[in-house]
């Protein structure tokens, strides 16, 4: 039976067999063939948030997952835990947060994806400003929309990413969110261009593009997404 993956499955099955670290395909593999690693990753993320997994990188692609127990079998003595209370206090959690294995990744990820949005903003502005009457050449236009063009987009991308734990990777449903999302930018993009460019007119082309835009997210949601076979977060 196809049934939901709890926490307590994934520790019972780290538990149960006798490792100290574990990469995410051998846990996988123990836990279920019909688990996509997705899923699997998801849980060892939460488990990790709530203290009870936790984490060695040995390389950018290797990362191990191991049960983390905070107890010590050794007392503390109260010099020793005001210590400890010293240090964590004075620990930035700003530092702290852009350290995280999980951060570090989706940061190197997001910033290698976003030279695509950095492309696509440099060269459908400078054809914007180029061809309107509207859009005068300055340095916000010029330089300051594909800026802001690159910034939304990949701040977009990690906010989503940290938020909802989703890899955003086209081998995942979550990626066919990313590529709808590119979808929509486009789309925007032509609907500026036509308006500004080849002065069609606004009302009617802004209604349009509101109009496809929301016919395609309905097809999507009812159409291509229960048709998909990728894995989807469960």
């Amino acid at each position: 039976m196809n049934t939901k993956l709890t926490h307590r499955h994934v520790i019972e099955t780290m538990h149960q067999t006798d490792r100290p670290f574990f990469s995410l395909q051998q846990i996988q593999q123990r836990i279920k063939p019909d688990v996509s690693k997705v899923t699997v990753r998801n849980r060892l993320n939460e488990l990790e948030e709530h203290g009870i997994i936790a984490t060695e990188m040995f390389s950018d692609s290797l990362t191990l997952y191991y049960i983390h127990y905070p107890e010590s079998e050794w007392p503390l003595s109260p010099e020793g835990k005001r210590a400890l209370g010293e240090s964590a206090g004075t620990e930035n959690p700003l530092r702290a947060f852009l350290q995280h294995p999980r951060v570090r990744l989706i940061l190197r990820e997001e910033l290698l994806r976003s030279i695509a949005w950095a492309a696509l903003g440099l060269v459908g502005w400078a054809i914007l400003v180029s061809s309107s009457r509207q859009l005068p050449a300055t340095v916000g236009t010029v330089g300051g929309l594909p800026i802001l063009t690159w910034a939304s987009l990949t701040g977009g991308m990690i906010g989503i990413r940290l938020t909802t734990g989703s890899d955003l990777q086209v081998q995942s449903k979550e990626g066919l969110h990313i590529l709808s999302l590119g979808g929509v930018v486009v789309g925007g993009f032509w609907a500026v261009f036509l308006i500004f460019v080849l002065d069609w007119p606004s009302l009617l082309t802004s209604g349009l593009y509101i109009f496809v835009t929301i016919t395609y997210v309905v097809f999507y949601k009812r159409v291509i997404l229960p048709r998909s076979d990728l894995p989807v977060k469960i």
